[in-house]
């Protein structure tokens, strides 16, 4: 198992900004009604190994470059296991979002 660290919102969000990341919303779709995350890759949770697993020919499917930094925005008690996964998949520059969604709206200022 890989070892993932958490990321702060603003970290997050200014990363995004710069192209220099990807924010993975991995919330239930029940969570997802408090709202969305521009520009997120949304993944229901139980089909992130599904949806990140390498093809048979070697390319990541979801995020095409393994060393793309991800910020995975999720339940706070998921999210470091979810980044984890991830991280898992043969993706290199895995974190999770500490305080998940609320921190990233707190950031947003809304």
């Amino acid at each position: 198992m890989s070892v993932v660290n958490s990321i702060t919102a603003a970290d997050a969000m200014q990363h995004c900004a710069h192209d220099h990341a990807v924010i993975v919303d991995a919330r239930p779709q029940v969570m997802r009604h408090q709202g969305s995350v521009p520009g997120a890759v949304v993944v229901e949770p139980d089909d992130v190994r599904e949806r990140f697993r390498p093809t048979p020919s070697g390319t990541f499917p979801v995020v095409r470059d393994p060393d793309t930094e991800i910020a995975v925005v999720s339940v706070r008690s998921q999210a470091p296991a979810i980044a984890e996964e991830i991280a898992d998949l043969g993706y290199t520059n895995v974190h999770y979002v500490d305080g998940g969604y609320g921190a990233l709206r707190t950031f947003r200022g809304e």
